[in-house]
């Protein structure tokens, strides 16, 4: 707030000091002085704060991530972003943008694990399109053929020249001694996924035939989706096929199955901005895992027309950045919400999904379940 307060003193001066006399404009100069002195004593008063350790007896203040709580159903370390959720065994995990990990035995009472990877892990071509500090952004995990695959974002803030990496790994058991992840290098990025797209925020998506796709991008060049060759995870070419999903719309964006329809959801809105955020999660759906996916009322997606899934309410102003998870007869959406009563703090939100008579995905619980298809569930269950 002080640093606020100088900017906006300086502000009004650049502004008003040209309607102001010689006389006037000395008084107000002197008024300017006193005001810059009381806003620097703030700024160091919040600097000592901020630095000073707390006196015998008082309990540090937690790190959000770290804060244990509840709310809407869950228990725990919550502090989620753009979380995905898979099982292995009789855990539960939940991979949030920045790889981070969080586990649970009961889907309930959650526990932050740390970082996926170890700090000093760095891919060599991490750095060959963004020098400097890289960002590991919103993730996307499987199992399937006895391995967890990681698809994750590589970016920088306000910088479009992203990327998507693949990596694998036998187990999520950090204490096992065959944890490991192994580099299967840059799958798409900003020069082979798609003019002006931003190549981030990445969904894999098998099909019942065996096709694999890889749905991706955000804000700016709207929605790509890609073919996957299943023997490498990757493109068969460096120049991709690229089909259309959106030119602007969304990113964000998952792809599931239902009975006759492919969903496909993405988020829009303003994210990352506390109890300041409109994020909403968005729907629209097709015969074909290609598209063209339509709203409710029949217009494409292709045109950034979409139909409201989840919009934010006075508790919670944004909710966003959807993955799913499947077990049973049960399909979860799994999604983050800035929630007023912590602060506006983005957390873990699990829910079951539904199906309206129509064929939409639902949160209502007097529709039925909705009911994934099995070759589908399967990728959310490893060992």
């Amino acid at each position: 707030m002080p640093v606020i307060l100088l900017l906006d003193i300086f502000e009004n001066q650049l502004r008003y000091n040209h309607l102001l006399t010689y006389n006037q404009l000395v008084t107000h100069m002197r008024k300017l002085k006193i005001q810059i002195i009381v806003a620097l004593l703030c700024l160091v008063t919040v600097a000592q704060a901020q630095t000073t350790p707390p006196a015998t007896g008082q309990t540090p203040r937690q790190r959000p991530a770290d804060q244990v709580i509840s709310n809407n159903g869950l228990k725990g370390n919550l502090a989620a972003h753009d979380p995905c959720m898979i099982r292995a065994g009789d855990t539960y995990y939940v991979l949030t943008t920045g790889m981070s990990l969080k586990s649970s035995k009961d889907m309930v009472n959650w526990v932050n694990l740390g970082s996926l990877w170890d700090r000093s892990t760095k891919f060599s071509w991490w750095n060959n399109d963004i020098p400097g500090n890289v960002g590991l952004w919103a993730p996307d995990i499987h199992y399937a053929d006895g391995k967890y695959h990681l698809y994750y974002s590589v970016s920088a803030w306000m910088n479009f020249k992203s990327s998507v990496g693949y990596a694998t790994n036998v187990t999520l058991d950090k204490t096992s001694p065959d944890y490991k992840w192994v580099d299967q290098g840059q799958v798409v990025n900003y020069k082979n996924g798609g003019d002006s797209v931003n190549v981030i925020d990445p969904n894999f998506f098998e099909d019942v035939d065996g096709k694999q796709y890889l749905i991706y991008g955000s804000y700016k060049g709207g929605l790509r989706l890609i073919e996957l060759d299943p023997k490498t995870g990757k493109p068969n070419s460096d120049k991709p096929e690229l089909y259309t999903i959106t030119t602007k719309l969304g990113e964000g964006s998952y792809i599931i199955k239902g009975p006759e329809y492919y969903y496909v959801f993405a988020s829009r809105g303003k994210c990352c901005s506390g109890i300041q955020s409109t994020y909403q999660i968005v729907v629209g759906r097709s015969k074909s895992v290609k598209g063209p996916y339509l709203s409710k009322d029949g217009k494409s997606w292709i045109d950034n027309n979409y139909t409201v899934f989840l919009a934010g309410n006075y508790d919670e102003p944004g909710r966003g950045h959807n993955g799913f998870f499947a077990q049973g007869d049960t399909t979860y959406i799994v999604y983050h919400a800035y929630t007023r009563a912590f602060n506006g703090q983005s957390l873990l939100n699990i829910k079951p999904l539904f199906m309206d008579k129509d064929g939409w995905p639902s949160l209502d619980p007097h529709d039925k379940l909705f009911a994934m298809p099995e070759f589908e569930k399967k990728t959310f269950l490893g060992k």
